[in-house]
C-alpha cells in the first residue's frame, strides 16, 4: 500500500507550509490538501470520492476542534478502513494525548513540528 494522499487539517497555515515543506524535504511525493479545522475536514471527506491515506490532526482549532472531528468521524463509515489518523499537536497537556491515543482511529500522536521521525512512523503503515 502506498502514501499516495494526505490531509493537515490544522488551523495554523504556517504550520500546514511547513508540514509540506517537511514532507517534500523528506521525499513524500503525494497529493497533500488541507483543511483549517474539523468541520473543513469532514466536509473534504464526504465530497473526495477517495480517501486520504493519511489525516494529519491538530486538536486545538475554532470551529470544529480535533476531538469533535473524531467525535464526528467515528459516525460516517465511508473512510474507516482506508484512512490513517495522526494527531499532530502542540498541545502538551497530558490528558489530551490520553484522550487521543484512547481514541480507535489515532495511529500515532506526535508534538509539533512534523518532522523526519513522524514521517517515518506513519510511513511504516504503507510498507509493503
Amino acid at each position: 500500500m502506498a502514501l499516495n494522499k494526505i490531509l493537515l487539517v490544522d488551523d495554523s497555515e504556517p504550520f500546514n507550509y511547513l508540514s509540506k515543506a517537511v514532507l517534500a524535504d523528506n521525499k513524500v511525493t503525494c497529493v497533500i490538501n488541507e483543511a483549517l479545522n474539523g468541520q473543513e475536514a469532514l466536509d473534504y471527506l464526504e465530497r473526495e470520492e477517495t480517501c486520504p491515506d493519511v489525516i494529519l490532526l491538530d486538536l486545538n482549532m475554532p470551529v470544529m476542534d480535533g476531538f469533535d472531528f473524531l467525535e464526528e468521524y467515528a459516525k460516517r463509515e465511508k473512510c474507516h478502513a482506508h484512512t490513517k489518523i495522526f494527531v499532530l499537536t502542540s498541545s502538551n497537556r497530558a490528558e489530551d494525548k490520553d484522550r487521543a491515543v484512547k481514541n480507535k482511529f489515532v495511529m500515532g500522536y506526535f508534538d509539533k513540528p512534523l518532522s523526519y521521525f513522524h514521517i517515518k512512523e506513519i510511513q511504516t503503515f504503507f510498507e509493503e
